[in-house]
C-alpha cells in the first residue's frame, strides 16, 4: 500500500513540474520585446519564441515596401537629382549613432506623419547596416507643445546639443532664432539638416521641405479659378516670422498679381491679441463682397472655416493648406474648395537619409524638395493620394 501511495505521489509531482515548466516558458516568450532575438537559449526554444516575431517583422516590412512605392515617395524621387533620398544603401554609418530631431510641435497630425517617415528610414538604415541591439542607429524626436513657442524650442535644442548627437535635424519656429545653437553644433562637429522651415544661416548642410513659394502660387491659381477670375480675396497666415508661412504668402500674392480681375485686400497673421474669428469678422465688415480666402496651414484653415459658418458667407471660397479631419469633411460638404497638401512622410524619410549622409561625411544637395499635392473633391478618396492625408 505504501508503495502504491508513493508511486501516485511521484506521478502527481512529475505532472505538476512539467506543467509549471511549460507555463514559465510561455510567460518568458510573451515578455520578449518584439524586436528581440533570443540567442542564449537552446535552438528549439529560440525558434519557438521568435517565430511569431519574425512573422510580424515580415508583415511590417511588406507594409513599408508598399508605402515607399506610392506617390509620397515617388514625388521625392522625382525631385531628386543624382542623389537618391529614398535609398539608404551604401551609407557607412558608425554603430550606435544618434540622430536628434527637434521640430515645431511633435504631436500634431502633420508632425506625427513626419516622424513615421523618419522611423521608417532609421529602421531601413539599421536593416541595411545589420545593426541590432546597442549597435542600432537611434532616433529622438522632440519639440515644444506650442508651435509658436520660440523660447521653448531653443531650450530643447540646447538640451539636445548637450547630449552630443551624431547629427541634428531641426524645423525652426523662427527662422532667425537658432544662430547660437547652430554655432555650437558647428564647433562640436555636429552636422545640421533643416526640414520644413529654413533658417537664416550658412551653417546648415541641407534643407528638406515643401517648395512653399510654388505651393502658395498653386493655391493662388486654384482660388482664382474657384472665384471665376474676379473679386476680392484675403490671406490668413499662421506666422509672420516662419519662413514657410512667409514663402507661401509671397508665392500666393505674386501669382495672384497675374490674375488682373482679383485683388488681395488683406493679410492677417495668427496673434495672441486677436482671435482668427475676430480677424475674419473684421475683414468681412470691411469687404462684405469678399469672394475668397487662402489659409497658410491647417490650423488657420480650420479656424477660418469655423468663422465662415453663416449661410450668407457661403460665397467665400476657401483654399486651405495641410490636411486633417475638419478639412476633409469641409471638402466633402462643399465648404472648402480644396487644399494644398504637403508630403510629411516623404519629407521625414528624405531628411533622415540626408542626415545619415551628412554624418557619414557624404555630400547632399543644398535643397531637397519633398513635393506637394492639390486635393479636392475629385481626388479626395483616391487610393493614389491616401498617404498624403494626415488626420
Amino acid at each position: 500500500m505504501k508503495r502504491i501511495a508513493v508511486a501516485l505521489l511521484c506521478m502527481i509531482l512529475s505532472v505538476n513540474l512539467l506543467s509549471g515548466c511549460g507555463q514559465s516558458k510561455n510567460v518568458e516568450a510573451g515578455e520578449l520585446p518584439k524586436d528581440q532575438v533570443v540567442t542564449n537559449q537552446p535552438q528549439d526554444a529560440g525558434e519557438e519564441s521568435t517565430e511569431p516575431i519574425e512573422q510580424e517583422k515580415s508583415q511590417e516590412e511588406t507594409e513599408e515596401d508598399d508605402y515607399t512605392k506610392d506617390l509620397t515617395m515617388t514625388s521625392v524621387k522625382g525631385s531628386s537629382g543624382e542623389i537618391s533620398y529614398t535609398s539608404v544603401e551604401n551609407i557607412p554609418l558608425e554603430k550606435g549613432g544618434h540622430i536628434a530631431v527637434v521640430v515645431k510641435q511633435p504631436k500634431s497630425e502633420y508632425w506625427s506623419k513626419v516622424r513615421k517617415g523618419m522611423e521608417a528610414a532609421v529602421k531601413a538604415l539599421n536593416k541595411e547596416l545589420g545593426y541590432k541591439g546597442e549597435d542600432k542607429i537611434r532616433l529622438t524626436f522632440e519639440g515644444p507643445s506650442d508651435e509658436s513657442d520660440v523660447e521653448s524650442q531653443i531650450n530643447i535644442i540646447d538640451a539636445v546639443l548637450s547630449e552630443n548627437p551624431s547629427v541634428l535635424c531641426i524645423a525652426a519656429v523662427d527662422m532667425n532664432s537658432c544662430q547660437a545653437q547652430l554655432e555650437t553644433a558647428a564647433e562640436n562637429g555636429i552636422p545640421v539638416v533643416v526640414l520644413d522651415s529654413g533658417v537664416n544661416s550658412d551653417l546648415v548642410q541641407t534643407v528638406c521641405s515643401t517648395d512653399n513659394y510654388q505651393a502658395g502660387a498653386e493655391a493662388a491659381r486654384r482660388l482664382a479659378e474657384a472665384v471665376g477670375e474676379s473679386g476680392k480675396v484675403a490671406v490668413m497666415a499662421h506666422n509672420s516670422s516662419s519662413e514657410s508661412s512667409m514663402d507661401r504668402e509671397r508665392g500666393f500674392r505674386e501669382e495672384m498679381a497675374n490674375h488682373q480681375g482679383i485683388t488681395v485686400v488683406s493679410t492677417s497673421y495668427e496673434s495672441e491679441e486677436e482671435s482668427v474669428a475676430e480677424m475674419v469678422r473684421a475683414v468681412l465688415e470691411a469687404h462684405p463682397d469678399l469672394t475668397g480666402y487662402f489659409c497658410t496651414n491647417g490650423t488657420m484653415t480650420e479656424e477660418v472655416l469655423t468663422a465662415l459658418k453663416d449661410p450668407e458667407e457661403a460665397q467665400v471660397k476657401v483654399v486651405g493648406f495641410d490636411s486633417g479631419k475638419a478639412q476633409i469633411e469641409a471638402i466633402k460638404d462643399g465648404r472648402e474648395t480644396g487644399m494644398i497638401v504637403q508630403n510629411p512622410y516623404g519629407m521625414g524619410y528624405a531628411t533622415i537619409v540626408a542626415a545619415a549622409r551628412a554624418e557619414a561625411g557624404m555630400t547632399n544637395d543644398t535643397y531637397i524638395s519633398s513635393g506637394f499635392q492639390w486635393i479636392d473633391v475629385n481626388n479626395l478618396e483616391s487610393d493614389d493620394f491616401a498617404n498624403y492625408l494626415y488626420e
